[in-house]
């Protein structure tokens, strides 16, 4: 505990020397966009480039082309260019300035800094409006624009982890009964969450590090931090009440539970390290920062929490009798070995009777070779035993009328997922940020002002063979010409050369915002028609850059490597699973359910952000755009996260199968005795995600939605019906395995603590508590 304290201390002090650093910068490698940048840097800018501050007259002022209000603008603009880091200032009156709007009520300064986008701070901004105090003096409204606005509007979502952590308080106190057992997950999930967002806002001074990013390791950092710790925590306090030492109960917690959240959260990890594929930086740091929360949280539950266990594990002991809670769990396994049959159901392959004398069996006791699974016999008649409830009822009912449960499933599953099928992907402005934001002011008055378009310019470089004689170059002179007549181009700005004449550009205003179709359709004809009409025989090179190209080569560069990512990750999880089930069908099945669930959260998002269905509930105006990296990372943390509650159900069946060689029972015990944790589970990992809504940014909000839309599902619908009904009907097939993958893989068990049959390896059938009974907080 100590350790994990000076570790927060020091990185507490790092990022308070250092500060914690974003940046929106997005590199393609190998893109039209990004060779338009690279050549740009051939001329002498600012390292900032060139950002707007929007002045606005409102309605009982005089315009900004008045001589009163002319005086105050320019007396801002000296005062600006005293701030630090300000290396210059353009007022709206000067040739190559920001200009005035038509009804001169709406003006830009511009300003160049010598700091990137990624060090300009929210006090950078604050000192840059507060020096144009001048300008406000005279009733002029000031509001930083560009990267200048997106540095003031980086708000804290501290509000959205302390919802998150409310509602799993509120679960995990009802789930134990005890207030002291509810703080231990909120404890090493807290601790977690503070370190790994301390390292993301470090590693962002070594990498372009997007604002959401941190926003997204916390919302997952937090959910699997609390749940592992909820798994382990649930293992402690049943080996507490068979009578385990606390020590004793800590340890083997860890070498039971422990490798358990190691073997999921290297899935988590694995599946995210697939986004390396799609070969983008974006993608590499939006992996990463999730992928530093997991292995935190992960190492908080292996290191922290034995530790927290063996100083309060008296406390946290179940308030009965250890014999009582022994003898419940011994019925426990002898119902499920004569499960419930009151209800008919239907035959299915492998629904055999387990051994009345098969010895207890683990993972370990299995003889090698294909056919080496427990036999069942013919028992005849069922005996019967106290009516089951809860999970324990719906197990049977599904395992009863498997046909009918898998048909429902898909149904809902299949018509929640439809709306995928029209998923597109766009790209967001700051047109699309809150009302009354920095960079929602300043986007809506530049529109209004001097067009949509004005809000994401084009740039247009080229690189002439030999240098130009000046801008009058017929070389250039054609290409002007050329970029005025394209259709969908509002303005064109004048050419320039660089210093060695070899270098040309022009920045293009389109007629349509930097979000709308038009504006990549733009993009296209620029570089597919107008620029090789123009430049055809001439040498020159040319590229169309601008952040609205970019995203659009973002978009595309997604769309292509988008099969390669999705099947690494499938492939992975796939592998993961059949080392350690030792079973292909039971593999690949998993990996396709794992689909289910993901589509449906696809439609999801598609009928809520694309469509814009009910998106005044979560604080949206209407549809928004889906940037292409949601879905893709989207997809690698759910099939991660997927894994988490699928090592936990089939430990739990297979266990159930070795022992007495019924599928059906398996089944049923195992849905039975993991159902009410999963759900619980689940239940705080969906209120973690649904807290993020609150986030003014609909990136946030887009995880929030598809994040808990997934989980709800796939720890209801998909653990709960779908696994369990097919692998009734599959029945002894599932854990068919030939002889060749029998020598080539190893023998694993999940959740062996090595000490064989002390207690079950999970709550009793029925709808047991988290804990077998409650204990005094």
């Amino acid at each position: 505990m100590a350790a994990w304290l000076l570790l927060l201390v020091a990185l507490a002090s790092a990022v308070g020397a250092f500060g914690r650093v974003t940046s929106e910068a997005v590199t393609i490698p190998g893109s039209d966009s990004q060779a338009a940048r690279d050549t740009a840097g051939a001329f002498d800018d600012a390292a900032s480039g060139r950002q707007p501050v929007v002045l606005y007259a409102p309605a009982g002022t005089a315009p900004l082309s008045s001589s009163g209000q002319r005086r105050a603008v320019e007396e801002a603009a000296r005062a600006v260019e005293g701030v630090d880091h300000v290396v210059a200032v353009t007022t709206p009156y000067e040739p190559g300035g920001g200009g005035l709007g038509a009804d001169g009520r709406t003006g830009r300064l511009t300003v160049e800094l010598d700091v990137g986008g990624r060090d300009i701070t929210p006090e950078t901004t604050r000192a840059v409006t507060d020096a144009a105090a001048p300008a406000a003096r005279a009733g002029i409204e000031v509001t930083a624009g560009g990267d200048l606005a997106a540095a003031a509007d980086k708000g804290s979502t501290g509000h959205s982890e302390i919802i998150g952590l409310a509602a799993a308080f509120v679960v995990l106190a009802l789930g134990f009964g005890s207030l002291v057992a509810a703080g231990v997950p909120l404890l090493t999930g807290a601790v977690g969450l503070g370190a790994s967002l301390c390292l993301i806002g470090l590693a962002g001074h070594l990498m372009d590090m997007p604002s959401s990013g941190a926003t997204i390791a916390a919302m997952i950092g937090l959910g699997v931090g609390i749940d592992y710790t909820l798994f382990c925590l649930t293992r402690f306090r049943e080996l507490l009440a068979a009578g385990v030492g606390v020590e004793d109960a800590a340890a083997r917690t860890t070498a039971g539970s422990g490798k358990a959240v190691v073997f999921a959260g290297s899935a988590v990890v694995a599946a995210l390290a697939g986004l390396a594929l799609g070969g983008l930086p974006l993608l590499h740091a939006l992996a990463l920062a999730p992928g530093i929360a997991v292995l935190v949280a992960m190492a908080a539950t292996l290191t922290l929490l034995p530790a927290v266990l063996s100083l309060i594990g008296p406390r946290l002991t179940p308030g009965v009798r250890a014999g009582r809670t022994v003898r419940a769990a011994r019925r426990a396994r002898a119902e499920r070995k004569a499960p419930d049959d009151e209800a008919p159901y239907e035959k299915t392959p492998g629904d055999e009777a387990p051994r009345t004398d098969a010895p207890h069996r683990t993972p370990d006791d299995e003889a090698p070779g294909a056919n080496a699974l427990p036999q069942a016999e013919d028992r005849g008649e069922r005996r019967e035993g106290p009516a089951p409830a809860g999970w324990g009822r719906i197990a049977a009912f599904v395992a009863s009328r498997p046909w009918r449960c898998l048909l429902g499933g898909l149904v809902l599953t299949g018509v929640l997922a439809a709306p995928a099928t029209q998923l597109t992907f766009g790209q967001l402005d700051a047109g699309d940020k809150a009302v009354g934001t920095a960079s929602r002011t300043a986007y809506d008055r530049v529109a209004d002002a001097f067009g949509p378009g004005a809000n994401g310019p084009l740039q247009v470089v080229s690189t002439l063979p030999a240098p130009a004689s000046g801008p009058d170059d017929t070389r250039i002179t054609s290409v002007t010409a050329a970029l005025r007549t394209t259709g969908g181009v509002a303005s064109v700005g004048p050419p320039q050369l660089d210093a060695s004449g070899t270098r040309v550009r022009w920045q293009v205003i389109p007629a349509t915002a930097p979000a709308d179709p038009d504006t990549v359709a733009l993009v296209h004809r620029l570089r597919d028609e107008t620029l090789p009409a123009a430049t055809g025989g001439t040498g020159l090179v040319t590229h169309v850059g601008g952040a609205t190209a970019a995203q659009a080569d973002l978009n595309e560069r997604l769309t292509e490597r988008m099969p390669l990512v999705v099947g690494f990750v499938l492939a992975v999880a796939a592998l993961l699973l059949l080392v350690a089930f030792r079973s292909p069908v039971v593999a690949v099945k998993a990996a396709l359910m794992n689909l289910v669930s993901v589509a449906a959260s696809y439609g999801v998002l598609t009928a809520v952000f694309q469509w814009g269905r009910g998106a005044s509930l979560i604080g949206l105006e209407g549809p928004v755009p889906i940037p292409g990296y949601v879905p893709l990372l989207m997809f690698a943390v759910l099939f991660g996260l997927a894994m988490d509650y699928e090592v936990f159900l089939l430990s739990a069946v297979r266990a159930a199968y070795l022992r007495d060689g019924d599928n059906r029972g398996a089944v049923v015990s195992g849905l039975s005795g993991t159902g009410r944790i999963i759900t619980s589970a689940a239940l705080i990992m969906v209120s973690v995600f649904l807290g993020y809504l609150l986030s003014d940014d609909p990136v946030v909000k887009m995880f929030g939605i598809g994040l808990a839309t997934a989980v709800a599902l796939d720890a209801t619908v998909v653990r709960g019906v779908l696994v369990p009904s097919t692998m009734v009907l599959l029945g002894r097939a599932n854990w068919w395995l030939p002889g060749v993958l029998d020598r080539l893989l190893p023998r694993l068990a999940i959740e062996d603590d090595g000490h064989d049959g002390a207690v079950p390896p999970a709550s009793p059938a029925g709808d047991a508590p988290l804990a077998d009974a409650r204990s005094t907080s």
